[in-house]
């Protein structure tokens, strides 16, 4: 009995099981039928739409389920379903539901898939094509119309569109448009966030449009200060001409790697936003010629360009483009208006921007800095690193200065390698910038061709150089395949390694409908990038986006964090305290989250040391600094040359002094007797001048003179035209005489010296308003190296303190019982001379000098 009833039981189950399937798959083959399953479902369920053509198929749904119990709405066969004539899926307030399977080839002017103010929606292994005469936007994420307040009653969220083709654009209008909402009462815009666009083969966009037909497109100028956190990765880009931007970003916080673009005209553009990343993507330009536009604008296959904050561009491989100014390999123009300072439509300068670890091979040109847009553009760019790059190729330049806009110190140039053939140069009509060995070394990068996946790739060798890294702002740990990079490793996006390759170029098969579908969602943890921080406190945010809980910590007690942990997406603050040393200080913030742990090296500027001291020659009636003597001076009336001494002191930057030969020297009589600490020196913008400095307390005999400095190393000026400050490292007491002994540029190399504006700085004499005192107190021993003893005959110590001779407070003690000695440990204080100021009970001060040894 016991069996029996256990058979029935099981049967009985049975047939309720595929009653409930009979349920949740149903087969459909009328769009309101299947509108009215879907918006009546109330557990989820699958819908089939019967393989067979289907005309003016146009479906709208208005259904949230479930992640538990979503809705999958599919054609029986991936590719079975064809929809022509004004067939449409409209979403609305909707969630967890897929689209997949169907052949949209429509005509018309409807947006084909439509989303609005939804969340979890997956748009997979469709085929989209449209025949128009309008300028329509395929696929579309964005809010309701009427939900007009933030926080949103329907933010849209966490979409998915992939395994998709996307063919045949003719008109403007993207492919696909990421947009959002807007708050009516604040006038600020939200984007759609979270989304995920992968795995799609874009293909036959053209021919151009003046604007407006992107491929993708996310964000949109009103809203490039919302932060996306859109994922655009693993997509194939071939033959999409429509637009000069490729791809458009136009809000923060989005990331775009791993895609392939080829045969392309156009860039990969940061066109609004800050704080995006773009990462491992690989550029062709599959030997497609220079192009015309309907309109006849030159077309070119191009790289990337960038304008915004805080981006990060490492691990892009690009070969054969033939793109310029616009479309260079890595375009950085000039902008037209700087973050903060202009509306949102601008194009706003680059700053703080990352370029490391990228290879250019076999372009036409390179890194192209400085195009003005006919002189419409003149904001230059500001903190822009360039380090650890790879680029060779045979013809123009491989960087290239545009319009006479050469950007100097705006950009920091660190561990290159250049390897210029054929005709090529290294760089082309650059008037500031020079490249020095550390900032790119001219080499072999013994590079060999291979093919995969019908790409011929130039790759690393055990033979390629190692250069450390030159990126202070985080450690890059894999190179474009996802194999480790060391902190020693090869130049370019690729690092030579025998491990298994995660990641290579897109063909047509690894992407679309049929393409197999492998879990790439691993773990991530991205970080936006730092900046210096001045000497002063501040503070920045530090923006997380991850897919795992994260912690941080720092190894530095000046540097504080908060939170100090999240989950996913997010954000945190690294503070710094103020540096009141006189040394630049550097200090680490560590990431972790799941298996991965990023690092962030934080770096803060010195101290000021000029804070502390006092002009000697500040043009006021007490200056009596002058020239003593000069070996020479540039006088050509000529060439309208006038570069006398005397303009070395005029406190005029368009003057200068400037004399040919090495090594050449200039004394200055500063007027008077100066216990010296500092000499600021400033030198011709673009040009890097070598020197030394020596001191003399007597007269301008060459035997009077001693080296500020213990070595005979020559110090190096800025090549800004700024100011640049020469602490000595004791103080130069008694000083009459300085002379500055010139080696010219030896970089360059040239026997010309130049100073354009000297200034010199004394210590500051600390006050004192008891002179008696003085004779009153003892102090020893002196020199001394641990114990110093302070003994007042006639009255009690109150106070102590001893300076820096820069001024600086070193130690303090106050005396609150009656005592006439005092015994001091100072064996904690570096070797040097100190100021003693010693008070007592009445207040009354005076200073005496004591020795370190």
């Amino acid at each position: 009995m016991k069996k029996h009833y256990s058979k029935l039981k099981a049967f009985s189950f049975l047939i309720l099981l595929l009653a409930s399937s009979s349920l949740i798959a149903q087969t459909y083959n009328d769009a309101d039928d299947l509108a009215d399953a879907v918006n009546d479902a109330t557990n989820g369920g699958t819908f089939i739409v019967a393989n067979g053509s289907y005309n003016d198929f146009e479906v709208s749904f208005e259904k949230v389920a479930t992640e538990e119990n979503p809705i999958i709405v599919k054609a029986e066969t991936v590719g079975g379903v064809t929809l022509t004539g004004e067939s449409a899926f409209r979403l609305k307030k909707s969630a967890f539901i897929t689209i997949e399977g169907f052949v949209i080839d429509a005509n018309g002017d409807n947006t084909l898939v439509k989303l609005e103010g939804c969340n979890n929606i997956r748009i997979s292994r469709n085929v989209f094509e449209l025949a128009t005469t309008e300028s329509i936007k395929w696929v579309y994420i964005g809010g309701v119309w009427d939900d007009k307040t933030y926080p949103f009653t329907y933010p849209s969220h966490h979409n998915r569109i992939d395994h998709n083709i996307f063919q045949n654009k003719n008109t403007p209008g993207h492919y696909i448009t990421v947009d959002g909402s807007t708050d009516e009462s604040t006038d600020v815009a939200y984007q759609s966030q979270y989304d995920r666009i992968d795995h799609n083969y874009f293909k036959n966009n053209s021919p151009r449009a003046v604007n407006e037909q992107e491929s993708i497109r996310v964000g949109w100028s009103e809203m490039s200060a919302s932060s996306g956190f859109t994922t655009v990765e693993f997509n194939l880009f071939e033959e999409c001409d429509g637009d000069p931007e490729i791809v458009s970003i136009k809000s923060s916080d989005n990331i775009i790697r791993h895609n392939t673009f080829l045969k392309s005209y156009g860039t990969l553009s940061l066109r609004h936003g800050n704080r995006n990343r773009v990462e491992g993507n690989y550029f062709f330009g599959g030997d497609k010629a220079i192009g015309t536009s309907p309109d006849g604008a030159t077309l070119y296959t191009g790289g990337i360009r960038i304008y915004g904050k805080d981006h990060v561009i490492i691990n892009n491989y690009m070969q054969g483009l033939n793109g310029t100014k616009w479309d260079a390999p890595i375009t950085l123009t000039l902008g037209d208006a700087e973050e903060g300072n202009s509306n949102l439509t601008k194009h706003f300068r680059a700053d703080n921007v990352l370029i490391a670890y990228n290879t250019l091979v076999d372009n036409s040109h390179g890194i192209e800095i400085g195009f003005d847009n006919n002189g419409s553009y003149s904001k230059d760019l500001k903190d822009v690193t360039i380090a650890n790059n790879l680029i060779t190729g045979s013809e123009n330049s491989l960087v290239a200065i545009i319009d006479g806009n050469d950007q100097g110190n705006n950009i920091t140039w660190e561990s290159n390698l250049f390897n210029p053939t054929g005709t090529a140069t290294t760089i082309a009509d650059a008037t500031t910038t020079s490249f020095t060995a550390s900032m790119v070394k001219e080499e072999n990068p013994y590079i060999v061709s291979e093919s995969y996946n019908d790409y011929t790739i130039w790759k690393t060798t055990d033979s390629s150089p190692t250069y450390l890294s030159g990126v202070n702002s985080e450690n890059i740990d894999f190179d474009i395949e996802g194999q480790s990079r060391p902190i020693l490793s090869n130049p370019g996006a690729d690092h030579f390694s025998t491990e298994s390759k995660r990641y290579m170029p897109l063909k047509p098969t690894n992407v679309g409908p049929n393409a197999y579908e492998t879990d790439e969602n691993l773990e991530s943890l991205y970080l936006s990038t730092i900046s210096n921080f001045d000497a002063i406190e501040g503070t920045q945010t530090i923006t997380v986006t991850a897919n795992v809980d994260w912690s941080t910590s720092t190894d530095s007690s000046w540097i504080t964090i908060s939170p100090v942990s999240g989950s996913n997406n997010g954000s945190f603050d690294v503070t710094v305290s103020a540096n009141t040393e006189y040394t630049e200080r550097t200090g680490k913030v560590t990431i972790t989250g799941g298996d991965l742990t990023r690092f962030l090296n934080i770096t803060q500027s010195a101290a000021d040391p000029k804070s502390n001291l006092t002009l000697i020659n500040d043009a006021s009636e007490n200056d009596h600094v002058v020239v003593n003597y000069v070996f020479a001076e540039e006088i050509d009336a000529d060439k309208d040359k006038n570069n006398i001494a005397e303009h070395s002191l005029d406190k005029d930057f368009d003057t200068q002094w400037s004399g040919e030969g090495v090594p050449g020297e200039i004394i200055y009589d500063l007027g008077g007797t100066f216990d010296l600490q500092l000499v600021d020196f400033a030198a011709t913008n673009g040009k890097t001048y070598e020197f030394q400095i020596w001191v003399s307390k007597t007269g301008t005999d060459a035997a009077d003179f001693i080296n500020a400095y213990a070595t005979n190393d020559n110090l190096v000026s800025n090549s800004d035209g700024t100011f640049k400050g020469f602490m000595f490292p004791t103080v130069a007491t008694d000083t009459k005489y300085v002379k500055i002994v010139g080696y010219g540029q030896p970089a360059r190399p040239s026997n010309w010296n130049t100073i354009t504006e000297i200034e010199f700085y004394k210590t500051k004499t600390l006050a004192v308003n008891n002179t008696d005192l003085a004779d009153e107190i003892t102090l020893y021993p002196n020199p001394t190296n641990s114990q110093l003893n302070i003994k007042i005959s006639k009255r009690n110590i109150s106070q102590v303190q001893i300076f820096s001779v820069n001024g600086k407070k070193v130690f303090e003690t106050k005396i609150d019982t009656q005592k006439s000695e005092i015994n001091m440990d100072v064996s904690k204080l570096a070797k040097g001379a100190y100021f003693v100021l010693i008070s007592d009970n009445n207040n009354s001060k005076t200073s005496k000098t004591v020795i370190i040894k």
